[in-house]
């Protein structure tokens, strides 16, 4: 019984550190203050893995905004943005990917700029 139960940890823990490459980040009020987006993606590697992506859009002051998603596929980056939101924008990224379905990472980003250096 415990051999099972440690093939079964070492297998969820081999999937997971096959996506440690994968990164997330989110941007907000990029080029012209127009493109807000959030980007889940797996650098230098380019390795697919099973990956969603939600970025929400929130104005400055305001109570709610708007959402844009990369449905699940698999891919090295799932990409959800705009480009015509021209509001001062708070991004919310909620990055979810992994190797298998029944083993998946969280992340969640935040930004209220560019965040030029994050790529």
């Amino acid at each position: 019984m415990k051999r099972k139960a440690a093939i079964a940890l070492v297998a969820c823990l081999a999937s997971f550190q096959a996506s440690a490459s994968v990164k997330s980040l989110s941007r907000a009020n990029c080029i012209a203050g127009i493109i807000n987006e959030s980007v889940t993606y797996d650098r230098p590697s380019m390795m697919s893995h099973f990956m969603y992506t939600m970025s929400e859009h929130v104005g400055f002051g305001a109570v709610a905004g708007h959402a844009v998603t990369a449905h699940w596929a698999s891919t090295w980056r799932s990409y959800a943005g705009d480009t015509g939101d021209s509001n001062h924008n708070t991004v919310s990224g909620t990055h979810i990917f992994g190797d298998n379905m029944s083993s998946l990472a969280v992340e969640r980003t935040i930004a209220t700029d560019c965040n030029l250096t994050e790529w």
